[in-house]
């Protein structure tokens, strides 16, 4: 073997190494894009999923966004969002013997903890005649008929309780849609497509709100 022959096989050897050393560094590349593209999806899949709590609690959405950047976990964003969306406490010293009573309510700029909780009784849907009778088989008319009433019981809620600011106005929303789903739930009597159905149209309901309110914006 001449020292050229000798020469070229060494310098094929290194060729095989750095390609062997690229294959393996572009394979855990890729497999390290897909577990990120995973677990973006994820987590926009939970913060969609709980779009209603958390806006109701007047989550900043681009907050969440961001922490998604920063490569959170889908497990640390629940935990992030259990603490954004849960209930805060409201002590009240006047009753300091009744555990249920030890509630001090801290809103000192206009106390909208009160005032979103004799909201939260106003909109619960009610059963009357204005509102027409619900069927999985409604038609378009009837479906155009119950979302304006809907909407109505919204733009009245909105005026009785003062709130012209465009967050505020989400947060009542969101919690109107919340509770209207809630009631409907959790009513026995109705049968799963039933609630099905239903459910759709305080979606549908929320997201034609949610439209306008932003064209409210522009």
């Amino acid at each position: 073997m001449t020292l050229l022959e000798s020469n070229e096989i060494i310098i094929l050897g290194f060729l095989l190494i750095i390609l062997g050393f690229l294959y393996f560094w572009m394979r855990h590349g890729g497999k390290l894009s897909k577990l990120d593209r995973e677990r973006k999806l994820r987590c926009k899949e939970l913060i969609l999923n709980n779009r209603y709590p958390l806006a109701a609690a007047g989550v900043d959405f681009d907050g969440l966004v961001a922490l998604v950047k920063m490569n959170i976990t889908p497990e640390q964003l629940v935990k992030v969002m259990g603490l954004l969306t849960a209930k805060r406490a409201q002590y009240n010293i006047d009753h300091p013997e009744d555990p249920d009573q030890l509630e001090v309510n801290l809103d000192i700029e206009s106390g909208k903890a009160t005032v979103m909780k004799k909201a939260e009784q106003k909109i619960i849907p009610e059963k009357g005649k204005e509102q027409p009778e619900i069927s999985e088989n409604m038609s378009p008319e009837q479906e155009k008929v119950w979302l304006r009433l809907v909407h109505s019981r919204y733009r009245k809620a909105l005026a009785e309780k003062g709130i012209t600011d465009r967050r505020g106005k989400f947060r009542l929303l969101a919690k109107m849609v919340e509770l209207g789903k809630k009631t409907v739930e959790d009513d026995p009597e109705k049968t799963f497509s039933r609630k099905t159905y239903e459910c759709t149209l305080w979606d549908r309901f929320y997201e034609n709100e949610y439209l306008e309110l932003n064209s409210e914006g522009e």
